[in-house]
């Protein structure tokens, strides 16, 4: 859709990238030019769900960190998010600064791609309130080095017991986040399921495991602990005691990332994270 189509734009920073508010209070102007109502959010306090029903666009400024946090915020909407990243290239905020003013200022309709992320839902039993997570939710004590017990049940059925540092639970777009530092696998961002990764397990035959979205974990606290918490995009925390449970499902409705086309996910993993790339060894003396 031209930028001179849209209606609503939402431009949304972060109080802790202060180097990305000329940029978003820019692309709000030329938004603004080109005839949109534009809701400008620079601190992250803004109730974007509010403004999503009616939006036609968010674009998030910043990079992925920024974008992971607009994702939270826009959960259950179906408005379309474009990252834009300052300098290196993101591995979810895709545009760059020009590519995005270009797009604001332009009457031109780019051919980028939509596609639809999974979200995960989060809760606690008991409690009412219900968070969302794009990359990954951590259970952990923190800077505390006791083992945590953790009771695991999938679908109401007992399925383990962990005794370990913590445990991640992650989307298929997370699954290249933390969980991927742990020995998680790399999944499809495409796919539809939860990764489960113990931190440091002090049973060895607790590895990685991959469910289906449709799955409902619940990870159970068993240890009393002075600083466990869950932890939801490594951005909130969510103080947890002895006997709290986590449950955790994929959301009914993804998130809605605008890409540029240009890259493929192999691509991204090469160019990020040296995916498939062998150490470099010094080549042979002659004789």
């Amino acid at each position: 859709m031209p930028a001179a189509a849209l209606r609503l734009v939402i431009v949304a920073s972060s109080r802790y990238k202060p180097e990305a508010h000329p940029l978003a209070r820019q692309l709000g102007e030329l938004f603004e030019r080109a005839g949109a109502r534009v809701v400008l959010d620079l601190e992250g306090n803004a109730e974007l769900r509010t403004y999503a029903r009616d939006a036609d666009l968010a674009v998030s400024v910043g990079g992925d960190g920024t974008l992971l946090a607009a994702a939270r915020r826009l959960a259950g909407s179906e408005v379309p998010l474009m990252g834009v990243n300052l300098g290196k290239l993101g591995f979810l905020a895709e545009f760059g600064a020009e590519e995005a003013l270009a797009y604001a200022s332009g009457p031109g309709a780019p051919d980028w791609p939509v596609r639809e992320k999974m979200l995960m839902q989060v809760g606690i039993a008991g409690r009412e309130e219900k968070r969302y997570a794009f990359n990954d939710v951590l259970l952990s004590q923190g800077v505390m080095t006791r083992l945590v017990r953790v009771r695991m049940r999938v679908d109401g059925a007992y399925a383990t017991e962990y005794r370990v540092d913590g445990v991640v639970v992650s989307t298929p777009v997370g699954s290249t986040a933390y969980s991927l530092s742990l020995g998680g696998p790399i999944l499809d961002q495409g796919l539809r399921a939860l990764v489960v990764t113990p931190i440091a397990p002090h049973s060895l035959t607790n590895r990685p495991i991959v469910l289906p979205g449709s799955s409902v974990i619940g990870l159970e606290v068993l240890t009393r602990a002075d600083e466990i918490a869950m932890v939801i995009d490594g951005q909130e925390r969510v103080d947890l005691e002895i006997g709290d449970t986590i449950q955790i499902t994929a959301a009914d409705r993804g998130l809605l990332l605008v890409s540029t086309g240009r890259r493929s996910a192999f691509e991204v993993l090469r160019h990020k994270l040296g995916w498939g790339e062998g150490p470099l060894l010094p080549l042979p003396e002659d004789g």
